[in-house]
C-alpha cells in the first residue's frame, strides 16, 4: 500500500514534464554546438529572460540533457504505476528524486568549483580577470538547480522509504 498522497504525484507529473523537456532542449543545443555546429539553434531557451541571464539557463551539454530527460522519464514511470502498483510507483519516486538531489548537489558543487576557480588568484595577490556572477556561470541557475529545488519537498512524502533502507 502506498504510504504518498496524491499531491507528490501531481508535483512528479509536473516534474515528469518539465525533466524531459529541458533535457531535450539541452540535448539538442548540446548536439547543435557540439557536433553539428552549422545547424545553428543556439539561441534557443524556455526560461525567463531577467537582465542577460535566462532563468533557468540552459546551457549546451547533450549528456546533461539526457540525465534530464531520464530523470523524467522516471517521475512519469512513477506517475503511470501509482494507481497500477503503488508500491512500485513508491520506489520509482524515490529513485527519481534521489537522481534530481543527486543533480542539483552536483549543480552547487559546479558553482563552489567555478567561484574558487574566478577567485583563487586573490589567495596568491593576483587579479581577478572576469568577475564571476550567477547569471554568467552556465551551471548557475540552470534547470538541473531549479527542478532539484522544487522536487526536494518529495522527500517529506517517501522518507518512510529511507528509513526502511537505513534501519
Amino acid at each position: 500500500m502506498s504510504r504518498v498522497d496524491s499531491s507528490t504525484y501531481i508535483l512528479a507529473s509536473i516534474l515528469s514534464i518539465l525533466y524531459p523537456l529541458y533535457g531535450a532542449i539541452q540535448f539538442y543545443k548540446g548536439a547543435v554546438a557540439w557536433w553539428l555546429p552549422w545547424i545553428g539553434g543556439e539561441e534557443i531557451q524556455l526560461g525567463v529572460k531577467v537582465g542577460d541571464a535566462y532563468i533557468p539557463n540552459i546551457f549546451p551539454d547533450p549528456f546533461s540533457g539526457i540525465i534530464l530527460i531520464i530523470i523524467g522519464v522516471i517521475f512519469a514511470r512513477s506517475i503511470y504505476l501509482s494507481k497500477r502498483n503503488p508500491g512500485l510507483a513508491d520506489g520509482f519516486l524515490f529513485v527519481g528524486w534521489i537522481l534530481a538531489s543527486m543533480m542539483l548537489i552536483l549543480n552547487l558543487v559546479v558553482l563552489a568549483a567555478d567561484i574558487l576557480d574566478t577567485y583563487y588568484p586573490l589567495i596568491w595577490g593576483g587579479e581577478i580577470e572576469e568577475p564571476w556572477t550567477l547569471g554568467s556561470d552556465p551551471w548557475g541557475i540552470s534547470p538541473h538547480l531549479i527542478l532539484g529545488i522544487i522536487a526536494a519537498p518529495i522527500y517529506w512524502k517517501i522518507k518512510y522509504l529511507l528509513k526502511q533502507l537505513i534501519p
